[in-house]
């Protein structure tokens, strides 16, 4: 970026996450190895900092993007749902006293780990309806316009993300943010929301880091073989 983030926004972000910190988090037992083939419990908590610093860098970076999708849902074959559900209630209500952040989802789901080429991807579509829309090629007139039944609803926050092993696990994400709405057949702007965290399972939270976008996760092995 050709302008350098203020210290203010990074300090509102650390001092966020000093609080999440501290929180006391019921989990089922300390860190294990992770493990191809192992069960784990997945919670996720996905919210849009509300700092200067977002506000900026979503009226620099937006444009006119479409999301790449996994192929995987929630609640199927591969993410089942969670058997003990969303725990993480106190980190929602953190991150909501706090003032710096708006929730996005709350997601929870119970997954088989898998590896790096193996894992599937799961399909993300949270956040605000944005009504529905035509693919990008569409509407510049570079493909025929879709039928209507063709047309996708869209959301706020699209893509995909997954939970690999290697020799730890991995949270990786693809994801776009959108950051307004369609208007007089213009395509919605957004920006991209793409990295990688490494993490145990266990008690302990993660956080993936976007000065748009924030991501807090914790992984817990639910077979105790």
């Amino acid at each position: 970026m050709s302008n350098a983030p203020s210290e203010a926004p990074n300090r509102s972000r650390r001092r966020l996450l000093a609080g999440l910190a501290a929180l006391p988090v019921v989990g089922v037992g300390g860190p294990a190895l992770a493990q191809a083939g192992r069960e784990y419990r997945i919670e996720l908590v996905i919210f849009e900092h509300r700092t200067d610093e977002s506000r900026r860098l979503q009226m620099e970076l937006a444009a006119p993007r479409e999301a790449a999708f996994g192929e995987s849902e929630l609640g199927g074959r591969i993410y089942r749902d969670s058997r003990r559900g969303f725990e993480l209630q106190r980190v929602v209500r953190r991150v909501e006293d706090s003032g710096a952040g708006r929730i996005i989802a709350r997601l929870a789901w119970d997954q088989t780990g898998r590896d790096h080429a193996s894992a599937p991807w799961l399909r993300v579509q949270q956040g605000r309806r944005l009504g529905l829309h035509d693919p990008i090629g569409g509407e510049r007139g570079l493909s025929p316009r879709p039928l209507l039944e063709d047309r996708e609803e869209r959301f706020e926050l699209e893509g995909r993300l997954r939970i690999w092993v290697g020799r730890y696990l991995h949270l990786e994400t693809d994801l776009i943010y959108h950051v307004d709405e369609p208007m007089d057949d213009q395509p919605a702007r957004a920006i991209t929301v793409r990295g990688s965290q490494r993490m145990n399972s266990g008690e302990e939270l993660f956080y993936l880091d976007h000065p748009v976008i924030g991501m807090i996760a914790r992984v817990t092995r639910i077979d105790r073989g």
